[in-house]
């Protein structure tokens, strides 16, 4: 299945293990080839059954599958492409799928499935399954953090919030952690990080009177039905990225920190 919207389709892969598809095979692709290939996957892993006929399957020691993909960027490519990232997904049991497919474990350390261009490692830490940041975002996110609070005082910058005087660029990493999904690691991580950055902005700028702003906590993520992608859809919003790209090819030799 496609999605259009990255939270529903990292929900279904998390679904999916919490059902015991444990092995799985991804890549990239554009959006011509993973029609193709579904179509393809369909018909030799039976990836299109029903939730309830895979269940009898799995019950009779059969392996079921399912595939599910997102397109990547609302913008096509230089070649007029949209990218895909996909993901095939398999139960035990037996099935063509393990015979025809190299599947890895994502219950094994050293083979997670990561999503969003590693950003996203999905994991069970003995309680449940749940999305959280890959070891790699992580420390990105750390290193954001001191290299913002430790700015001198020549590159810092204000804003105002609320009529109240703001650091502009820890305010812009504070938007960017409570923005995260909230799976239930991730909103855990979510959570250290920012005492990360309250400890580091008291050490090293209590003296210079700026404040960083109270923010609620990250909520939790509802379950978000399907919404899948028609073959001609819509002309769909733009990622802040995109719309930072956009900005640079129209304002040449301006910063996007001044948008």
């Amino acid at each position: 299945m496609l999605y259009d919207n990255t939270l529903i389709f990292l929900q279904r892969l998390q679904m999916a293990a919490t059902h015991g598809h444990y092995h799985y095979t991804c890549g990239n692709t554009d959006l011509e080839r993973y029609l193709r290939m579904a179509k393809k996957f369909a018909a030799g892993y039976e990836t299109e059954l029903s939730r309830q006929t895979k269940q009898k399957r799995r019950r009779a020691g059969e392996a079921s599958a399912s595939l599910f993909a997102v397109r990547r960027s609302t913008i096509p490519d230089q070649d007029g492409k949209i990218p895909i990232f996909w993901v095939l997904i398999a139960s035990d049991g037996a099935g063509r799928v393990h015979e025809r497919e190299k599947l890895l474990d994502l219950r094994n350390r050293d083979s997670r499935l990561t999503a969003a261009d590693g950003k996203y490692e999905l994991v069970h830490d003995g309680k449940t399954w749940s999305w959280q940041l890959s070891s790699a975002a992580y420390r990105h996110y750390q290193q954001k953090i001191h290299t913002i609070a430790s700015l001198p005082p020549s590159r810092q910058q204000e804003i105002e919030i609320d009529g109240i005087r703001r650091d502009k660029h820890a305010e812009q990493l504070l938007d960017q952690l409570y923005a995260e999904p909230g799976f239930r690691l991730l909103r855990r991580q979510v959570g250290r990080l920012v005492t990360e950055l309250r400890g580091e902005w008291k050490r090293l700028r209590s003296g210079r009177g700026l404040k960083l702003s109270e923010r609620i906590f990250l909520p939790y993520i509802r379950f978000l039905p399907d919404r899948t992608r028609p073959d001609l859809p819509p002309p769909p919003t733009i990622t802040m990225e995109e719309r930072r790209s956009l900005f640079r090819a129209a304002f040449p030799g301006l910063s996007t920190e001044d948008m």
